[in-house]
């Protein structure tokens, strides 16, 4: 980080990668200098020409450099702070559908075991019932009244109603409707 609060703008002093000049005296050997083409000096070119910086518009740009970094610092701790709640709320939210689920299952536990209860029972009774049928039952004879007869008196019979007839409802032609079908193709119905 210390690397990063120094001056961005500076730069560092220019190292030559040339080797060390040699004194041209102690060279006893001149090489003849072949004449050269003058080199023409190249025109402007259009656009923006870079300007040096002030010291002030320099040093706005540094303190601007300092604020931006000063709030995304800030906004990395909210995030941070933010993701530490998101994981709390999510291990709460986990613990609480783990509680559901074992208060489901153990509701599931007595609904079972109240069915086991139910299923003993049932097999207490099929069991007497099943002794009860086993056991040889007395024979025993229904006792029978006897009553007294009744009279039935014998009338004549009625004459016979003469019959209702239905009305019958006239029967109206439908229209013809022009039909198709696949299998028999155009046809009325």
């Amino acid at each position: 980080m210390s690397a990063l609060n120094e001056d961005i703008f500076d730069t560092p002093p220019e190292t030559s990668t040339l080797p060390p000049k040699e004194d041209v005296k102690e060279k006893e050997e001149i090489k003849p200098v072949e004449e050269t083409a003058p080199i023409e000096e190249k025109k402007p070119t259009k656009g923006k020409h870079k300007k040096k910086m002030s010291d002030e518009r320099r040093a706005q740009l540094l303190e601007n450099l300092k604020k931006g970094r000063e709030k995304s610092k800030i906004k990395r701790q909210m995030n941070a702070a933010a993701k530490k709640i998101d994981k709390k709320n999510a291990n709460k939210e986990a613990e609480i559908q783990l509680k559901e689920k074992i208060l489901k299952d153990l509701e599931d536990s007595k609904t079972h075991n109240q069915l086991n209860e139910e299923i003993a029972d049932l097999k207490k009774k099929l069991k007497f019932i099943m002794e009860e049928k086993e056991k040889p039952k007395p024979k025993l004879e229904p006792i029978r009244e006897e009553k007294p007869k009744e009279q039935i008196n014998i009338s004549p019979p009625l004459p016979p109603k003469s019959p209702v007839l239905p009305i019958p409802e006239p029967v109206v032609d439908k229209p013809k409707v022009r039909c198709y079908s696949v299998m028999k193709g155009y046809y009325y119905a």
